[in-house]
């Protein structure tokens, strides 16, 4: 197993992006709630907008030989990025009460639940961090889907 140290700006910058997307998604749905479209808006693109450096963590950790996990559990917010840029800002559609919000759903907890995994395997202490910001984000997603605006 690799320590934290081998790695660190790799892993580092990993576990930055892992609890900034959980906080920002956080706010996501906190503006969502209070009716703060463009706030929601801005948020989720900072969101999309750090699928960027995911995959050039991914690229780095080929380039470098790394274990497996280093390579796929970044994967699934990649694509979770990838599909909200689709979804909410090319195609701006309405999918949140389709079929479709599954498939949506599915990706997005794969992505956290990845890089919650990634933490963890680089430092109990970073995995329990990320474990926290994850929490604040469900309790943020609860609160906003019991307070729509």
């Amino acid at each position: 197993m690799t320590h934290f140290s081998d790695y660190p700006i790799t892993d580092y910058s990993l576990f930055l992006i892992a609890n900034m997307v959980n906080l920002l998604l956080a706010a996501v749905f906190l503006a969502r709630a209070k009716g703060f479209e463009r706030t929601e808006y801005v948020l989720g693109l900072i969101v999309v907008v750090l699928a960027l450096p995911l995959v050039m963590i991914v690229i780095m950790n080929i380039l470098h030989q790394r274990e497996w996990w280093t390579i796929v559990l970044p994967l699934p917010l990649i694509v979770y990025c990838l599909v909200e840029l689709l979804l909410d800002y090319i195609l701006k559609l309405d999918f949140r009460q389709t079929a479709l919000a599954w498939f949506y759903i599915v990706i997005l907890y794969l992505g956290l639940w990845g890089m919650i995994g990634y933490t963890f395997l680089i430092g109990r202490i970073y995995g329990f961090i990320t474990l926290v910001t994850y929490f604040i984000s469900l309790f943020a997603t609860w609160y906003g889907h019991t307070r729509k605006f």
